[in-house]
């Protein structure tokens, strides 16, 4: 072994980046990362931040990701039970509907028109509560 390697656990896999959405139940979030990049988070209103691609590419998108603040509140809210698995385009769609042309509504469709690739990724709730 050469004397400046890493030497990752024998556990430890890595592999190409696949887009994610995940529940956080600790934060109340949900995180969704498109693309591993590093980013600059904006905050859009209480309910949402949009990740913002650094270093930008040429053929990068400008957002990589967004968050879901609150969720908790929002599945309230919506009378969604904080359970099971959702997709991530079912669950912006019912948030749209749920508040047809408010802030929150316009601002997901703007996101999520960024996104659409990623609207099968599932969100898994079964630990939520």
């Amino acid at each position: 072994m050469q004397q400046n390697a890493v030497a990752w656990p024998k556990e430890v896999e890595i592999s190409t980046f696949r887009p994610v959405a995940y529940y956080d139940k600790h934060m109340d979030c949900i995180y969704v990362m498109t693309h591993d990049r590093s980013v600059t988070e904006h905050r859009i209103n209480e309910f949402f931040t949009v990740h913002e691609c650094n270093h930008r590419g040429p053929l990068d998108p400008e957002y990589v990701g967004f968050t879901i603040k609150g969720v908790r509140k929002l599945f309230k809210e919506l009378e969604l039970p904080l359970e099971g698995v959702y997709t991530l385009a079912s669950l912006i769609d019912q948030i749209v509907r749920s508040r047809p042309g408010s802030i929150v509504s316009e601002t997901l469709k703007l996101i999520y028109r960024e996104y659409t690739v990623a609207g099968d990724l599932e969100i898994d709730l079964k630990n939520a509560a």
